[in-house]
């Protein structure tokens, strides 16, 4: 009896280990976040390569935006395929940039642009294409903050402290108060 159980559990383990060669593990990281992780030039070769990859054109695109290299988000998202180009979160970074160039009227453009786009996008497929919720915030912000300074007639150049102010009223919080007459 000790010698069947003992080749029981020898036939178990076996089979757990050959079923185990034959397993696929898959990341369970957020390729964004594993894109997130590359140097400057792995995402620029990356992006070279496979100029559809969304995911890697927003990291560079976001990572030229944040080192100040406005004009290269602009030129680099202007030789991206069109679907690349009208993803929400891509359309958020290059409207970033234009408005640092000090072209509003683009820069408004391009964010009512994305939202028209990500406001007619099942909720199955939003996040997919740049609209999550947080996107689709920011770029709600940024509009009310572009249409302020289309009325106001500024650019962040010819005055930034008015530039900021617009940016500063477009994330304050509306209060509704009930007022007795």
């Amino acid at each position: 009896m000790e010698l069947r159980t003992q080749l029981v559990i020898v036939v178990v383990v076996a089979v757990a280990w050959s079923a185990g060669r034959f397993v696929r593990v898959r990341s369970v990281l957020d390729p964004s976040r594993e894109t997130e992780r590359l140097s400057l030039a792995a995402l620029e070769a990356r992006v070279a390569r496979a100029p559809d990859d969304v995911v890697a054109t927003r990291v560079l695109l976001r990572r030229y935006f944040d080192q100040g290299m406005t004009r290269l988000v602009v030129d680099s998202a202007s030789r991206t395929p069109a679907a690349v180009q009208h993803d929400g979160a891509v359309g958020l970074v290059v409207a970033r940039a234009q408005e640092s160039l000090g072209a509003v009227h683009t820069a408004q453009a391009v964010v009512n642009g994305a939202l028209s786009r990500c406001s007619v996008l099942p909720e199955s497929l939003a996040e997919g294409a740049g609209c999550d919720v947080r996107t689709v915030t920011e770029l709600s912000m940024e509009i009310v903050a572009l249409d302020r300074m289309v009325e106001w007639n500024i650019t962040p150049q010819s005055d930034p402290a008015r530039a900021s102010l617009a940016h500063e009223l477009s994330t304050r919080p509306v209060r509704i108060s009930a007022r007795s007459h």
